[in-house]
């Protein structure tokens, strides 16, 4: 760990006074030691919930068939997708290690995931992004916002979810849990899971730097996973 990274760590741990400093050093090899071995996913039921206020009565009460997801802004062709239009869409099987940025060492905010949906790169075909845009912006049912930089998306790719693993070999794909986004949300590669909004109704691309709700509040724009904690 270079000194850049034991200031971070060492940042983090201070936010959370019942964690041992004496564990500092060990702050990555702690937060591997909470993920299965490899090639084995955590089903979902398992897998950490971390929201701003709960899952929203909007969409514990949402007739699926009347929901659309909008799409708009900074593109040619605005769109209003279905569930099932959503689903239509060419999709994608991605997998990763899915982490919240305040996971103590040890602590059990941290999942491997498998999840299928509508990668950006096919969204970006159907939506045709103009020049100048710099932000898409992600907004939810519970009023939670944050977004990714155009250049990001281009390079990583991020992932409209609509399923994720219910078993541990990834063979079991179905729909959202309530409580991990349904009917859809984003998946960040490389970035902290305060990126990977749940719940989305509206995806926006805008020509300005958009920060969200954590953002707003001092964490990282960026937000790359184990290098990024605070602007």
């Amino acid at each position: 760990m270079n000194k850049r990274e034991f200031i971070k760590a060492l940042f983090v741990l201070l936010s959370f006074p019942l964690v041992s400093k004496a564990g500092i050093l060990d702050f990555y090899k702690k937060r591997k030691e909470s993920l299965p071995p490899e090639a084995v996913f955590t089903p979902a039921e398992e897998l950490f919930i971390v929201d701003i206020k709960g899952t929203p009565e909007s969409v514990k009460k949402l007739d699926i068939s009347k929901y659309r997801l909008k799409i708009k802004g900074n593109i040619e062709n605005p769109v209003s997708l279905s569930f099932d239009e959503i689903k239509s869409l060419p999709s994608t099987i991605h997998q990763q290690v899915f982490e919240c940025v305040s996971n103590p060492p040890g602590g059990s905010k941290i999942g491997r995931i498998k999840v299928k949906g509508v990668s950006f790169r096919d969204l970006f075909k159907l939506v045709k992004p103009k020049d100048g845009t710099v932000d898409i912006i992600f907004r939810c049912f519970d009023d939670y916002s944050t977004s990714v930089s155009y250049d990001y998306a281009l390079k990583e790719n991020p992932i409209l979810v609509y399923a994720i693993n219910y078993d541990k070999e990834g063979k079991i794909l179905k729909d959202l849990p309530l409580d991990h986004g349904y009917p859809v949300r984003i998946i960040c590669p490389d970035k902290w899971g305060y990126k990977s909004a749940k719940w989305v109704k509206e995806i926006v691309f805008v020509k300005y730097d958009y920060k969200g709700y954590w953002e707003s509040r001092g964490w990282s724009d960026r937000a790359k996973y184990k290098i990024d904690f605070v602007d």
